[in-house]
């Protein structure tokens, strides 16, 4: 499944922000790419607003 939003950072913590407004709290269990290049990107403040897709991985 894959779910599109916005990269947000409340307090530290690293958060998808849904067009709806609910925010799901993001780990390292979550494949995390960049909309515009489809390239994986580490969670860091440096995408903050960016639109960003994310994964969960499968064990």
């Amino acid at each position: 499944m894959e779910t599109f939003g916005t990269l947000v950072f409340l307090n530290g913590q690293a958060f998808l922000q849904l067009e709806i407004g609910e925010y799901i709290a993001l780990n390292d269990s979550f494949i995390i790419e960049a909309l515009e290049s489809g390239q994986t990107i580490a969670l860091n403040e440096n995408y903050a607003g960016k639109t960003i897709l994310i994964r969960k991985e499968v064990a």
